[in-house]
């Protein structure tokens, strides 16, 4: 008969409840795991939220469009004709990117507004890709490809498709300036946009102006009597003369016999003139100490017809990336000058 001490030890005692009891224990130890891992996701999230409240949201064009002031300030257009150009450039859609890959997370609104803020104002591409909150990547995409298709629309198919305007149309708007020059057809003045120097010599040479005496890169502009920029070369190396991109910009096989242009000294082109076709220019001292009577009237007559072509290379430096371009679009420099020639 066994003795009750040793009954009393065994008895209620299973090994199975034991086992049990751990695998209880070993998930209450994951549950409770799994909560404190939940529990700092949760405070991870809200700190977030509370961050996301309190960062000032993207740049957008809504923010600015009802706002005059504002809108030239970024991109030198009121609202009315910015959505002209937006609806230009719908009708265009879908571009080819310059990188390769569509840029999808702006609207054309917003990625037009990127490009005109670049050539305004010259911001870095880190300062927009911070006011937009994108990369700098994306900026620099969007502004490559909005610059060509802009160039596309309102320099290859307007300015250089048009030309310059007839003689007719000219005298149809000619100013009170112009009325001792009834057959002016155009204005022609040189502007030059510094650049930083080329790490290749020859380009070095090539580049630097004497009248500058910096390194520049040079082009030609045409206005027409009214005031309106009519022509633009495209850009050559700043030593090249007034009178070598005018032979070579090809602006005098659009001038026809009887036509005349306003011209500084620089542009003494008298041997490159289309037949028919005369030129006037402020008369030059030589040996003498002093103009004439009638020189210095002339001198002042065309330098008041001329005034138009300078305010306008005046107007077309408003574009602040036309006071440095930088390096990295460089490649398309002479799109961007052309392009803010239609724009000014």
């Amino acid at each position: 008969m066994p003795s009750d001490s040793a009954s009393g030890s065994d008895v209620g005692h299973n090994p199975a409840l034991d086992h049990n009891y751990c695998d209880h224990h070993d998930d209450t130890q994951d549950h409770s795991h799994e909560v404190s891992i939940l529990k700092n996701q949760i405070a991870s999230l809200q700190e977030e939220i509370e961050n996301m409240k309190i960062q000032t949201p993207k740049m957008s064009i809504k923010d600015i469009i009802n706002d005059t002031e504002k809108m030239l300030l970024y991109t030198s257009f009121p609202a009315d004709v910015f959505q002209v150009v937006v609806s230009m450039l719908y009708r265009m859609a879908p571009f080819n990117y310059y990188s390769g890959w569509a840029v999808t997370c702006f609207s054309i609104e917003d990625q037009l507004l990127i490009t005109l803020m670049k050539l305004r104002l010259n911001y870095r591409d880190l300062d927009l890709s911070v006011r937009f909150a994108t990369s700098r990547a994306t900026v620099s995409n969007i502004i490559n490809t909005y610059v060509s298709v802009l160039h596309e629309i309102f320099f290859d198919s307007i300015l250089k498709e048009k030309g310059i305007p007839s003689q007719i149309k000219c005298k149809g708007s000619m100013p009170k300036s112009f009325e001792e020059f009834a057959s002016a057809r155009i204005a022609m003045d040189a502007t030059e946009i510094i650049q930083d120097v080329p790490s290749d010599m020859n380009s070095q040479s090539l580049s630097y102006s004497s009248y500058k005496s910096r390194h520049t890169v040079k082009a030609v502009t045409c206005v027409s009597p009214n005031g309106a920029l009519v022509f633009s070369s495209d850009l050559y190396p700043g030593s090249t003369s007034d009178a070598a991109i005018v032979d070579h910009c090809g602006v005098l096989q659009q001038l026809k016999a009887g036509d005349l242009i306003l011209a500084d000294k620089g542009f003494n082109i008298y041997d490159k003139l289309p037949s028919g076709v005369s030129l006037n220019i402020p008369p030059f001292l030589s040996q003498k100490a002093h103009f004439t009577k009638e020189e210095a009237a002339l001198c002042y007559k065309i330098g008041k017809a001329r005034i138009h072509v300078e305010r306008a290379n005046e107007r077309i430096k408003n574009y602040e990336i036309l006071n440095h371009i930088p390096a990295q679009y460089r490649h398309m420099s002479a799109k961007i000058f052309q392009l803010c020639c239609c724009l000014m």
